[in-house]
C-alpha cells in the first residue's frame, strides 16, 4: 500500500508538475517546556542523573542544544533523598560539550539493594519535579550448562524467583567479538532467541520466533512466581568470532521495566513502519515533569563452551 501510494504520489507530480504536499494548520495549544529527568539506580554505582527540558514537537528549533537552553545548571538543583532522610544528597554539575541534556552526579552516595530512594529537581523558570523507586535485590541465576550449535551457543540458565513481592528482569548477552580488520577486539550487546514462555509479550505471542528479530529483553515473574525456572536461550556467536560471552541478568524496578517495553514498541514501529506508525508514548514516572527514574542490581555470568 504504501509503495501504491508513493507511485501515485510521483505519478500527479509528472502530470501537474507541482509537488503532492498539502499545508495543514497547527490549531492547538503549544505546550510549555518541562523538566525531564532521567536516571538509573545501579547497585554499586555512584548515582547520576541527565537533566533536560521538553521543546514543542512543531518548534522550528532542530539543534539537540535546544534541550538545555533555558536550563541554567549553577542556579539549578539535583538532590536525592535515601530511605526517609530529611538531608539529601546533593548531586553535582559535571560540564559536558555540545550534550542534549545536562550530567548531574552524586559524590557520597551509590545505590544499594532495598534502598528507597526520591530524586528532585528544580531549575529557575520550570516546575519542580521529583520521581521515587526501590533499589531490587540482586536475580537469584547461575549458567547450568553451555555448549555449541549449529545456531550459535546454547546456554541453559536457571532463575530462583521470590514469590514476596512482584519481580521484574532484563537479560542481555554481551560478547567480546574479535576484529580482524582492525586486529583488536570490542564488547558488543549480542541478540538472542528464546522458545521460553518467559519471553512472551503482552499478547501472548513469542517475541523471539527468530534471531533476526529484537530480543524482548524485559520480562515479568508472573509465571515463574516463587520458583526455580530452569530455561534456554540460543546466542548467535561462534568460537572464531567471540573470545568471551557474558550473560547480563538484571532485577530491575516495575519503571524500568515498562520503560522498557514502551521503547521496545518505538523503536520496532520507527524500524517497520516509519511515519506510518501508530504513535507510541514512553513511559514516565516523573510528577511535574517527563522521564524515568528507575533501579536495577545486575548479576554478569561467564559463560564457558
Amino acid at each position: 500500500m504504501k509503495k501504491l501510494l508513493f507511485s501515485l504520489c510521483a505519478f500527479v507530480q509528472l502530470l501537474s508538475g507541482v509537488g503532492c504536499e498539502k499545508v495543514i494548520e497547527f490549531t492547538g495549544e503549544q505546550t510549555e517546556p518541562r523538566l525531564t529527568l532521567s536516571s538509573q539506580a545501579e547497585v554499586g554505582e555512584v548515582l547520576e542523573a541527565f537533566v533536560s527540558a521538553s521543546v514543542f514537537f512543531l518548534s522550528e528549533t532542530r539543534n539537540g542544544l535546544a534541550f538545555v537552553e533555558g536550563l541554567n545548571p549553577e542556579r539549578g538543583q539535583v538532590r536525592c533523598y535515601v530511605n526517609g532522610a530529611t538531608t539529601p544528597h546533593l548531586l553535582q554539575y559535571v560540564p559536558r560539550e555540545n550534550a542534549n541534556s545536562l550530567r548531574f552526579r552524586a559524590s557520597d552516595y551509590a545505590p544499594v539493594a532495598g534502598d528507597h530512594i526520591r530524586l528532585e529537581a528544580e531549575f529557575p523558570g520550570f516546575d519542580p519535579v521529583w520521581a521515587e523507586t526501590v533499589v531490587p535485590l540482586q536475580p537469584a541465576c547461575e549458567i547450568v550448562s553451555a555448549q555449541s550449535t549449529s545456531d550459535g551457543v546454547e546456554v541453559t540458565l536457571a532463575l530462583t524467583d521470590d514469590a514476596s513481592y512482584d519481580k521484574y528482569y532484563f537479560l542481555q548477552p554481551v560478547s567480546q567479538l574479535w576484529d580482524p580488520y582492525e586486529e583488536q577486539s570490542f564488547f558488543w550487546s549480542v541478540n538472542f532467541w528464546s522458545s521460553d514462555v518467559l519471553f512472551r509479550n503482552m499478547s501472548g505471542a513469542s517475541a523471539l520466533d527468530a534471531f533476526e528479530q529484537d530480543a524482548d529483553n524485559y520480562f515479568s515473574d508472573d509465571l515463574i512466581k516463587g520458583k526455580r525456572h530452569v530455561f534456554v536461550i540460543t546466542v548467535p556467536v561462534s568460537r572464531e568470532e567471540s573470545t568471551l560471552l557474558w550473560i547480563h541478568l538484571a532485577a530491575v524496578d516495575e519503571s524500568l521495566y515498562w520503560y522498557g517495553k514502551t521503547y521496545d514498541q518505538l523503536t520496532d514501529s520507527d524500524w517497520t513502519t516509519g511515519f506510518f506508525s501508530e504513535g507510541v508514548t514512553l513511559y514516565s514516572n516523573v510528577h511535574g515533569g517527563y522521564g524515568v527514574f528507575c533501579a536495577a542490581a545486575s548479576r554478569w555470568l561467564e559463560v564457558e563452551w
